[in-house]
């Protein structure tokens, strides 16, 4: 006669496996309530990993989206200035124009001065548009009145600014110019006095219909040619400038909506999967709970034989 003894060691995997199986289902159980498949790094360290840095991109992409916004806002009220600017000086141009008739000679050229003169107010006003508190055609100047009417209403116009630049980061590698100095935009290339000075032209043509002198109106006529060019062109350069920003924020916000997608695919939790594992850790609970249920009932008549 010999005696069977349990097989402890195997009584001991079992214990082993059932208890591998339930930390299983408490992960799978977390992951289908929370939606999520990764709760702490340790989870799956290289996913984790991927999530975090998937996190950052997005982050950063989105700081930048706020500096774009930020730009643009600076360089729509800036062209709408110009634009404005533009307007008036079509409007000086038709005067100037009118001036050169003799029809228009004394009273006539007098009442169009006056008009002049209140373009010449508001030219100075969008020569200090303001936009989130700050002046716009100042260069670096952004909380100093950049024109500043000495004696109106025919005087110089001294500007108070600078020629800077004002650049925003929109990408880790790229920046754009939210602005653009006074000086380039209402003085021109020849600089304040010169015949690219918008003011200056607009001081000749009300002292030349004033004083009905032909030949001072004539060089305000011709000045206003090369401004209206120069105005021209910033308005083209803020525009295309904004154009960029909008390629830009579509390239970044389709950028992040990609980023998310990979982050999600690595976060969320793949129902199918964790509700199949659930279910067959379940089943594979159940056998074992079985077996060692079973093995407990054994005693010593069951090793007598």
């Amino acid at each position: 006669m010999s005696f069977r003894t349990p097989n402890t060691t195997q009584n001991r995997q079992a214990l082993l496996d059932l208890e591998r199986t339930k930390e299983r289902l408490a992960v799978n159980n977390s992951r289908i309530a929370s939606g999520k498949r990764i709760s702490r790094p340790g989870d799956d360290p290289t996913a984790a990993a991927l999530i975090l840095d998937f996190g950052h991109s997005i982050q950063a992409n989105a700081q930048f989206l706020k500096q774009a916004d930020s730009a643009m806002s600076f360089l729509k009220s800036a062209e709408d200035a110009v634009a404005t600017t533009i307007n008036d000086t079509t409007r000086l141009q038709e005067l100037a124009q009118q001036g050169l008739t003799s029809t228009n000679a004394g009273s006539g050229r007098a009442a169009m001065a006056q008009e002049v003169d209140s373009i010449r107010t508001n030219l100075l006003s969008l020569g200090n548009t303001q936009a989130q508190g700050k002046y716009l055609f100042g260069g670096t100047q952004t909380q100093t009145v950049p024109f500043v009417d000495a004696t109106p209403p025919a005087g110089p116009i001294n500007y108070a600014g600078d020629a800077g630049i004002i650049s925003l980061d929109v990408t880790a590698t790229t920046s754009v110019a939210t602005n653009v100095p006074g000086s380039s935009a209402f003085f021109g290339a020849g600089g304040q006095g010169s015949s690219t000075d918008l003011f200056k032209a607009v001081t000749d043509l009300r002292d030349g219909l004033s004083t009905n002198n032909t030949a001072l109106i004539q060089t305000a006529a011709t000045s206003l040619k090369a401004i209206m060019a120069n105005l021209n062109q910033v308005q083209t350069d803020l525009g295309g400038r904004q154009a960029g920003l909008l390629d830009l924020k579509d390239t970044l916000s389709g950028t992040n909506v990609t980023l998310q997608d990979l982050q999600n695919t690595q976060q969320d939790t793949n129902y199918a999967q964790a509700v199949t594992e659930y279910s067959s850790d379940q089943t594979v609970q159940s056998a074992t709970l079985s077996t060692l249920a079973k093995s407990s009932k054994t005693n010593l008549f069951d090793y007598l034989g």
